[in-house]
C-alpha cells in the first residue's frame, strides 16, 4: 500500500498561487497512520519553497450556483516535487535521525529559499529530472534529449532552454548535489 497518493487536494488555485509567489504558503506535512493500531506509519514534510507552479495543478472550475461565482481549486502533484523536497521524518514506523532530517532541510533551504518563484521552479524542475534519470552519471546531451521538451513545456516563456539547463546544472553543482566532470559529463554526489 502506498502511503501517499500522487496528488493532494489543496486550496483555491489563485489564492494558493499568490501565496507561493509571496512566499507565504505553508509547509505541507503528510501523515500516513494505521488507525486500528493508533500508529504513525509515515510522516514527511515538503518545505514551502518546493512549491512551484509546475507542481500545482488547477482543477476544473465549479459552475456558479444561482448568483455565486465559480470556484477553482487545485492539486499538488507529489510526483512533480523532487525527491530532495520530500523530507522523511518517519518511514515504516521508524523515526529518522533528527540530525539527518535537520541537515536535509537546511541543504534544501540553501538551494531554493532565497530564489524567486521562477528561479525555484527551474531549479526544482531540473533537480526532479536529474533524479528521474536514475543514473549516477550522465551527459548534458543525454539529459537534454530526455527532458528538454518537458522543461520547455513547463517554462514556455524561456527561449533558451539548453542554456538554462546548463545554468541549473551549475546551480546543482554549486550546492554539492552533483559534480561536473568536464566535457558535458555530470555525476551525482
Amino acid at each position: 500500500m502506498k502511503p501517499f497518493a500522487e496528488r493532494v487536494r489543496d486550496a483555491e488555485y489563485h489564492t494558493f498561487m499568490q501565496a507561493v509567489e509571496e512566499r507565504t504558503n505553508p509547509n505541507l506535512v503528510l501523515m500516513h497512520y494505521d488507525k486500528p493500531r493508533l500508529r504513525v506509519v509515515d510522516l514527511e514534510v515538503i518545505p514551502r519553497f518546493f512549491f512551484v507552479p509546475s507542481c500545482i495543478i488547477p482543477s476544473k472550475p465549479t459552475r456558479p450556483k444561482s448568483r455565486g461565482k465559480p470556484w477553482q481549486g487545485c492539486y499538488i502533484s507529489l510526483e512533480l516535487v523532487p525527491y530532495d523536497g520530500r523530507i522523511r521524518i518517519i518511514e515504516d514506523e521508524r523515526i529518522e535521525d533528527r540530525q539527518m532530517v535537520h541537515d536535509k532541510y537546511l541543504s534544501t533551504a540553501k538551494l531554493l529559499l532565497r530564489k524567486t518563484v521562477e528561479g525555484r521552479g527551474w531549479t526544482a524542475d531540473v533537480l526532479r529530472c536529474v533524479r528521474a534519470l536514475r543514473r549516477q552519471a550522465f551527459t548534458l546531451e543525454e539529459f537534454c534529449q530526455a527532458y528538454q521538451e518537458e522543461l520547455q513545456s513547463l517554462h514556455p516563456k524561456n527561449r533558451f532552454i539548453r542554456a538554462k539547463i546548463r545554468q541549473q546544472l551549475q546551480v546543482l553543482r554549486d550546492n554539492a548535489i552533483m559534480r561536473f566532470r568536464g566535457g558535458g559529463n555530470y555525476e551525482l554526489v
